[in-house]
């Protein structure tokens, strides 16, 4: 079967992009192994509108990514009559202030991307916030540590908010729903399929060959494989092709009560909190959605076996996780029933994602999310258009990367700053922080 562009995963980033290349005329075809879009990693991901990151490219990014969300209806252009729209839930972001060179690391770059933002003392930040509490402890530690149990070391200084951030109300949803449109734009998709190999011919790629034994031919293929990406690079013959490698690791995240009398879902925000290893935002049922940021004390769940994953909500992380937040929210009680979602996601060796070609001709990659991505889909949907366009038409894209002014910003993206042999980000925070 042929078209113009083989995508492969069904995720946020693969239906993106199989929207964005639809409405530039190609035809698509996408394949998942799952049933339905939005049923793998995207559906576990906290889904969090943030603009704090270690580069101003990525500030930059992330601030053009924004806007998708808050136009995210009308980006569709079709409705989604059978499962409505996701729409982003505008919560500020309050990121404690227990890293100074960090902080001041993120006001550059919120300064210099024009990116709005305050800079709160501690008391106006449990003014604002009063079920928080403002103590330091020195870093997170685990409940097998006797230091967690030890006093605070002293108060944290404040927090860095940024008033534009937030969250998405459902992440499978917005899958969904760009699903619909690519479909409506023509794309078709192939869902309980499996790639097992990728077809070319030594130098350009021509298809892939599914599980099933069908093949679908096309001149263009796209890894959006999520978890799945280091494989898929692989099969390619690309696993030593790149300076940046991907990894699947697996995450848990987990859904508490908010504590009683406080309204999370009205008087919430989205926090992130180094000092405990952790970020919290609400959740549907004035509940609390927590996520770990990936502190060194916790490791990583690296993953050699994806179809046996784990997808389990462990007793450890559970009270690791609850236990930080009841130390940050003193009226929290640690719930007995344990929630939440366990998944895995392609970890970058920097954190940051690579949206790039590679040395195999016809095969681009949009990988690496890091589970910090989700809120850069349409945008990053939007560049691997446009650089998948320039690319097939000539453009040099190693030597002369690609700079995509921003549809609704103008702010123009260097795509350079994605590249698949970029210098390691040394600033990086190495988390995944929603």
């Amino acid at each position: 079967m042929p078209y113009d562009a083989v995508i492969i995963g069904a995720g946020i980033f693969g239906c993106g992009i199989a929207y964005e290349l639809s409405r530039r005329g190609l035809t698509v075809g996408v394949v998942d192994m799952h049933p339905g879009p939005g049923l793998g990693s995207t559906s576990s991901s906290g889904a969090v509108i943030r603009f704090n990151y270690s580069t101003v490219d990525g500030v930059r990014m992330a601030w053009e990514g924004n806007q998708y969300w808050v136009n995210f209806a009308d980006y569709l252009e079709t409705t989604d009559h059978s499962h409505g729209v996701a729409h982003k839930v505008p919560t500020g972001l309050v990121f404690l202030r227990s890293d100074e060179p960090l902080h001041q690391l993120y006001v550059r770059n919120l300064s210099e991307a024009g990116v709005p933002f305050e800079e709160w003392t501690a008391a106006e930040t449990a003014a604002r916030h009063p079920y928080l509490s403002m103590a330091e402890f020195g870093g997170a530690t685990s409940p097998d540590d006797e230091r967690f149990w030890a006093d605070p070391v002293g108060e944290l200084p404040g927090a860095l908010f940024t008033p534009d951030a937030g969250y998405v109300s459902d992440p499978q949803l917005a899958a969904q729903n760009l699903h619909t449109a690519a479909r409506a734009k023509g794309a078709t998709f192939h869902f309980n399929s499996r790639v097992d190999d990728i077809l070319h011919d030594g130098s350009a790629v021509s298809g892939v060959r599914l599980r099933s034994g069908d093949e679908l031919y096309a001149p263009i293929v796209v890894n959006g494989g999520g978890p799945w990406s280091a494989t898929i690079n692989e099969i390619a013959g690309l696993a030593d092709a790149m300076a940046i490698r991907t990894r699947p690791m697996r995450h848990e995240a987990h859904l508490a009560p908010a504590p009683p009398g406080v309204d999370f879902e009205a008087d919430g925000a989205v926090f992130g909190d180094l000092d405990q290893g952790m970020y919290f935002r609400p959740a549907a049922g004035n509940n609390i959605f927590i996520g770990s940021a990936d502190p060194e004390c916790d490791g990583h769940d690296w993953v050699d076996d994806l179809d046996g994953l784990n997808r389990e909500i462990t007793e450890v992380a559970w009270d690791r996780q609850t236990m930080r937040l009841a130390k940050r929210l003193p009226d929290f009680g640690v719930p007995h029933q344990r929630r939440g979602l366990a998944e895995a996601y392609d970890v970058s060796s920097d954190w940051g994602p690579i949206y790039d070609r590679t040395d195999l001709d016809g095969f681009f990659v949009a990988i690496g999310t890091s589970g910090n991505q989700f809120k850069n889909a349409c945008v990053a949907s939007h560049l691997m258009g446009e650089l998948i366009t320039a690319v097939t038409t000539g453009h040099d894209h190693d030597a002369d990367p690609l700079v995509v002014p921003g549809r609704y910003t103008g702010t123009p993206i260097a795509m350079g700053a994605f590249s698949r042999n970029r210098d390691v980000n040394p600033d990086s925070t190495g988390t995944v922080l929603g």
